[in-house]
């Protein structure tokens, strides 16, 4: 099951067979590197070889641009800044993109921190395709036919909010490491103590880039990271060790993988019976993988987490078989992976952002270090985490829940790979507070301020608790802030607003 675009949606009808014992991490792993795997997130890499970089110019960690101007055309928004904080105790220079609000003084608006996923895929992707101040575009006619630039975006999720992209983790986008490759990280802790040092960097420099309210989001292989870096920082407010002056609001995934047990049910029922109406499957393929395939993963993915151990090799096995058996059937039919409307990928809108952020004027202007290639996705991070693919994350949210944390999951309800049936199956089986609340409430149509409705879903909350909230966006695929910009920016204003969206 893949989460967030990869160049191209063909995958081989079977992976390599599990190797008996490599002696070592990774030396497992690169017994998969040669082959191509389902990306999770926005898959296949450009030119993302990460080699030993050490940049000719870096200014120490304190951004660049000009926070009280810019240019989308050269890639910084107004009031937009970008650069580098370094991460303790570690080789890692990690990269920010920041765009205020702009409705709001800056100072009385809160704070989005967005994470994409991959893993191993820029947060630019989604700054300058999906919910950004800027959007990059190929001009397909006139004297600029062909070449790329950058307008402002009519429908960024800064409209009521200061949101900050960071690339993480190092290896990522323009985001670093000064340490061999060895030292990437693998685990949802990592990335946990890791974004809680960079919000730390983040407060010390730029305490006024806020009101003090902080909200965690992430994409496809983010339903993942929000929720560990989320209760990492959760548990750090309660023991007096979180950035003072920032106070964690809220969480939100988008068309992630947070539950790989209960989500990989639903590729069957969604290949064969989606929203649209539209068969990727046939009824023998279907009855196959509901009757056979699926009770392997399902034990396979149980046997991964009841083993802590970051090598555990089980998760691996999961890995390759769940991919192999349940996504490859409806990779055959052809149908874009991202959507089922679609057999067009995303390989055009990759190719324009690495195109454009990788312009001379446009590095300048973010203060992207010199020696750094870009990196849209990275498969040596993208490989390192595929032990940590199988693992469940939702455990880490009803804590927060019941401490006052608010949590919205939205999907497009045409993506395959983290569909919204499967992301509602997973919120519904919830373990909470409010879960009988949550699961006897009526579904409620989504409806926007022109009148027309942008998705369907439910919100719930108990007494001295958080909400959450579950939305189904319409016409949406994988990327729902891409394909429904005005809609999923209505959503993030509405739940930074009220703590949800019905």
């Amino acid at each position: 099951m893949s989460t967030y675009g990869s160049l191209s949606t063909s995958v081989p009808t079977l992976l390599p067979p599990i190797p008996r014992r490599p002696s070592s991490r990774s030396g497992r792993i690169a017994i998969l590197s040669s082959s191509l795997i389902i990306l999770l997130s926005l898959g296949v890499l450009f030119n993302n070889e990460l080699g030993g970089v050490r940049p000719d110019r870096f200014n120490g960690g304190y951004g660049g641009g000009n926070v009280e101007g810019g240019s989308c055309a050269v890639g910084l928004p107004p009031k937009g800044i970008s650069g580098y904080f370094p991460i303790p105790n570690s080789l890692s220079r990690y990269f920010y993109y920041f765009a205020s609000s702009s409705s709001k003084p800056m100072n009385s608006a809160p704070l989005i921190l967005w994470m994409s996923g991959g893993p191993g895929c820029s947060s630019l992707l989604a700054a300058m395709m999906e919910n950004g101040p800027c959007k990059v575009i190929r001009d397909d006619e006139g004297v600029n036919k062909g070449k790329v630039r950058a307008e402002l975006a009519k429908y960024g999720w800064n409209n009521k909010a200061n949101v900050v992209w960071v690339d993480q983790p190092a290896g990522v986008g323009f985001s670093f490491t000064d340490g061999e490759e060895e030292e990437l990280m693998f685990s949802h802790d990592q990335v946990a103590d890791n974004m809680l040092a960079f919000l730390f960097r983040w407060q010390e420099r730029f305490p006024d880039s806020h009101n003090g309210e902080l909200y965690i989001f992430a994409e496809s292989f983010g339903g993942h990271y929000a929720p560990a870096v989320g209760r990492r920082y959760y548990d750090a407010e309660r023991q007096g060790k979180a950035p003072p002056g920032l106070k964690l609001k809220g969480i939100g995934v988008g068309n992630g993988l947070t539950n790989p047990k209960i989500q990989y049910k639903y590729a069957s029922e969604f290949a064969y019976k989606n929203t649209y109406g539209i068969k990727a499957i046939t009824k023998e393929q279907y009855d196959d993988m509901n009757n056979n395939k699926l009770p392997q993963c399902e034990e396979k993915i149980e046997k991964c987490n009841s083993n802590e151990n970051p090598d555990n090799e089980d998760c691996l096995d999961a890995f390759v078989f769940c991919n192999t058996a349940l996504d490859t059937p409806y990779v055959e039919s052809g149908l874009n992976i991202y959507d089922v409307r679609t057999k067009k990928d995303y390989k055009d809108d990759l190719a324009a952002v690495t195109e454009f952020v990788s312009q001379m004027e446009v590095r300048t202007a973010l203060d992207a270090a010199n020696s750094v290639t870009f990196q849209a996705c990275n498969m040596n991070v993208y490989m390192k985490f595929i032990f940590d693919w199988m693992r469940e994350y939702d455990s880490a949210i009803p804590a927060m829940l019941d401490g006052g944390i608010d949590i919205l999951i939205y999907a497009g309800d045409a993506d395959f790979v983290c569909n919204w049936m499967g992301n509602q199956a997973w919120v519904e089986a919830l373990d909470w507070k409010g879960k009988e609340l949550f699961n006897d409430a009526p579904d409620q149509q989504f409806m926007l301020p022109n009148g027309e409705a942008g998705g369907e879903g439910k919100t719930a909350k108990v007494d001295h608790g958080g909400r959450l909230s579950f939305l189904r966006i319409y016409g949406a695929g994988h990327l729902a802030p891409r394909d429904k910009p005005y809609a999923t920016q209505q959503m993030i204003n509405k739940f930074i607003a009220n703590g949800g969206v019905h």
